[in-house]
């Protein structure tokens, strides 16, 4: 075995180890988490407790899949023990040190590699020690699995706008409309909180009407129209219904709630969206509701 063969499989990842520990130490002294003793100390058990696996070398070609699949749940295991460990004994800087906490977990898992690769090496007729190392990388995953799912959490609640019909209905004066210039906009709701299915209706609007006016007008008309099924938009004691109304963009984006009090070309929407309206209620307390009646704000 030559010099640089001999540095590379048995020098370089300690000297990394040792030169990432001395970095890992100095950043440790600006903002204590630890003493540097007991931090130093935690990185090696750590490590070692990591390449454990490495000693599945044994099985030689059986290792895979099942001695890999094992090295895997094992991993995920000690990162879900890590995070409990950490979120009860020093649940601040978990969240608020990620990166310190992240490099010294990637230190330790530098060391584990090394230590697995020879251990797993030193009991087997093939080389996959190198290759059996990389399933310490899904200790990682219970860590990013934790602070992903805080982050969802802290996102703020979505901040939309409630329209109610009017106790006196409004007198719309529809003679500065220009109706060449109409939207053909497809509107679901549910006629009553209670019925199984949405209405889906394809509505006229102009775009420069105010989008809460032109939601009474539609009100106003279908009601007018269909007078023996018509909108529900008070509830038993005569109170106007409360409404949110939102158009659904893609499984990866936010809803698009619209501002009743702004126009409809100021809300974005064009023809191409469909426009969802919601009742809901401010009353948690009211009991057995069922269907949009449980939507409370």
């Amino acid at each position: 075995m030559d010099v640089q063969s001999f540095f590379i499989r048995y020098l370089l990842f300690p000297l990394i180890f040792l030169v990432s520990a001395a970095v890992l130490s100095i950043i440790n002294k600006k903002n204590q988490f630890l003493n540097n003793k007991k931090l130093i100390v935690s990185v090696l058990l750590s490590g070692i407790i990591l390449a454990l696996p490495g000693f599945l070398g044994f099985l030689n070609f059986n290792f895979m899949p099942w001695g890999y699949i094992i090295c895997c749940i094992y991993y995920v295991l000690a990162g879900i023990l890590m995070v409990y460990l950490l979120s009860k004994y020093y649940p601040g800087p978990l969240l608020d040190r990620k990166v310190f906490i992240f490099f010294a977990a990637f230190i330790s898992a530098l060391l584990a590699v090394y230590l697995y690769q020879l251990a797993f090496n030193w009991l087997s007729d093939v080389n996959f020690g190198w290759w059996g190392a990389g399933s310490i990388s899904w200790f990682f995953v219970p860590l990013i699995f934790w602070w992903a799912y805080v982050s969802l959490l802290n996102i703020p609640s979505e901040i939309y706008k409630i329209w109610k019909y009017p106790d006196v209905p409004l007198d719309i004066n529809m003679d500065h409309i220009d109706f060449n210039k109409l939207l053909v906009l497809e509107l679901e709701l549910y006629k009553k909180s209670s019925d199984p299915e949405p209405l889906k209706v394809k509505v006229k609007a102009p775009a420069n009407m105010n989008f809460g006016v032109w939601f009474h007008k539609f009100i106003d008309d279908y009601n007018l129209k269909f007078a023996k099924n018509p909108v529900e938009f008070r509830d038993g004691h005569q109170d106007g219904y409360r409404w949110i109304f939102f158009v659904k963009t893609s499984f990866f984006k936010r809803n698009l709630f619209i501002d009743p009090d702004l126009d409809i070309a100021q809300n974005g929407i064009s023809e191409k969206m469909t426009i969802y309206a919601k009742r809901v209620s401010e009353n948690v307390n009211v009991p057995h509701e069922t269907g949009e009646s449980a939507i409370f704000i």
